[in-house]
């Protein structure tokens, strides 16, 4: 059974860290401030009000909360999980669910069900010029979770304000390239898109994967981001120094996470029903870079 709290109570991935800054000598950063979330089933509250206390009211944008959306349905709740005792579970549906209360033209539909950071969150949640901040989290795909040769996102940091505000700085997404379907980060920036490999699709269905992102927010800033599975098949992590993670007029950069897709290729997508599950969410302010 995979253990979300190996080694006293840390995470794979910070154990590493700590480790690593110990064989060196380093002394660790300095938290400045913590935002976690947590699925919990003790609460008597449902999913999204356990979100709201974290995140803020308007964290949330699943298709019930808008009218012109599909909001006869529960698209995040919380269900019993035997390995992380609770999670959030995301639904999502091919032919009903839409985009907010946006109607994309034709070739351009998508949809989406993400919890996210915004203007009123917590300063937590809102990454400034300068800030380091560190994000962690636990996903699992559906099994039967199918992609496309087009978008569908399960990570975004979103800048808001600023040049080429649509775009994200990052994903961690799932797509179709060159033929091979793939989990894959895709970066953004004023030399164009980047798509960094990090699994085989099939590899990462059906099974817990740690995931930890760490920013420094400037025009020569610092990106780390690492993904470890249940099964410890998978192990990715990558360092980009000096990437621009801040452009010019960002009032803020902040997380969403769910799932944000493309319909552009909806006949490829095989279920009327797809889901993907998370918890145990923290997000750190550094006082360094660990």
């Amino acid at each position: 059974m995979f253990s979300h709290r190996p080694c006293g109570g840390i995470p794979i991935l910070a154990f590493l860290l700590l480790f690593t800054s110990l064989l060196c000598g380093k002394e660790e950063p300095k938290v400045l401030s913590e935002i976690k979330l947590q699925a919990d089933l003790t609460s008597g509250k449902k999913a999204i009000p356990q979100v709201q206390v974290a995140f803020g009211k308007h964290s949330i944008e699943s298709p019930e909360t808008f009218k012109q959306n599909h909001q006869d349905f529960e698209h995040l709740v919380v269900e019993k999980d035997k390995e992380m005792d609770a999670t959030f579970v995301f639904r999502i549906h091919r032919d009903k669910d839409g985009d907010r209360d946006k109607n994309w033209p034709k070739g351009e539909e998508r949809q989406r069900n993400e919890i996210k950071g915004y203007q009123s969150s917590p300063k937590t949640l809102k990454a400034l010029q300068g800030e380091v901040t560190r994000y962690h989290w636990y996903l699992k795909i559906d099994e039967s979770f199918a992609i496309t040769k087009n978008f569908c996102h399960f990570f975004q940091l979103k800048p808001v304000g600023g040049e080429n505000s649509s775009d994200p700085l990052l994903t961690l997404s799932g797509s179709i390239f060159q033929g091979k379907p793939q989990l894959e980060i895709r970066l953004w920036s004023k030399d164009g898109k980047r798509r960094l490999f990090v699994a085989n699709w099939k590899d990462c269905k059906g099974k817990w994967l740690e995931c930890e992102c760490i920013t420094k927010m400037g025009e020569k800033g610092f990106l780390r981001f690492s993904l470890a599975s249940s099964d410890k098949n998978i192990r990715f992590a990558r360092e980009i120094p000096r990437f621009a993670t801040w452009r010019p007029g960002i009032s803020f950069v902040r997380p969403k996470w769910g799932i944000y897709r493309s319909l552009a290729n909806k006949e490829a997508i095989p279920n009327e029903e797809d889901d993907v599950r998370m918890t145990n969410f923290t997000i750190q302010k550094l006082s360094r870079l660990p």
